[in-house]
């Protein structure tokens, strides 16, 4: 199976590095014009998908309809599935706001935030554990009904890409990943190995990370 992990265009906010959260906002047009730039190169490589997943904010579901549109017919005709796992993680009282102006509405907050080494819970907002939880189900849901020859797509948040990155990696630590607008994650996957639970080492090649938070839409940049 290939997935196909995807950030979002940039959407408003973004250029501000605001704290969105689950603030429901669009794209920028900007963010338009980098989603249709990203779905010309998926078409122009042949990368169709068999099913979409997608975050219910409205600026991951922009994102994927452009995608979607820039493709075939038989592609701009696939159902997109929005899945409340896919959200971008809560930031509580943090949420719409710049670093700034955190630090102005609640310094002790943000001087614990940068000072611990602990993870620090925000006030309103969602825990690391939820945040875990609702990923690794959302996984190994795709594992339980999908099969070797289904091709996902699934647009998400910034945020909350590490944790899907984690629970497909299966590990419990989850890594910070800068990530950009449109980066792309492609992992390749062989489902028959992953149910199997008896310890025998597999063939390196049959789970495989073909792109790791690369944009190679975007000619003025290079892998990375």
């Amino acid at each position: 199976m290939k997935l196909l992990l995807i950030r979002h265009a940039i959407a408003a906010g973004n250029a501000e590095k605001r704290m969105l959260g689950q603030l429901d906002v669009p794209l920028t047009l900007e963010g338009q014009q980098q989603a249709q730039q990203l779905g010309q190169f998926l078409h122009a490589y042949s990368w169709q998908p068999t099913h979409l997943y997608c975050s219910p904010l409205q600026r991951a579901v922009q994102t994927l309809r452009i995608l979607r549109d820039c493709n075939n017919k038989p592609i701009s005709t696939l159902p997109i599935q929005r899945s409340t796992a896919l959200l971008e993680i809560n930031t509580g009282v943090l949420q719409g706001l710049t670093w700034s102006e955190a630090e102005e509405q609640q310094p002790d907050l943000c001087e614990a935030l940068l000072s611990s080494q602990e993870w620090i819970a925000v006030p309103g907002g969602e825990s690391r554990q939820a945040c875990c939880d609702r990923t690794h189900q959302f996984i190994q849901t795709l594992y339980t009904q999908h099969q070797n020859s289904d091709r996902l797509w699934v647009i998400s948040h910034g945020g909350i890409l590490p944790y899907l990155i984690a629970a497909i990696l299966d590990t419990p630590q989850v890594w910070e990943i800068k990530t950009l607008n449109t980066a792309l994650f492609e992992f390749e996957l062989d489902l028959d190995h992953l149910h199997k639970s008896n310890g025998v080492q597999s063939n390196l090649a049959l789970c495989q990370i073909l792109q790791f938070n690369d944009r190679p839409h975007l000619s003025s940049e290079g892998s990375g």
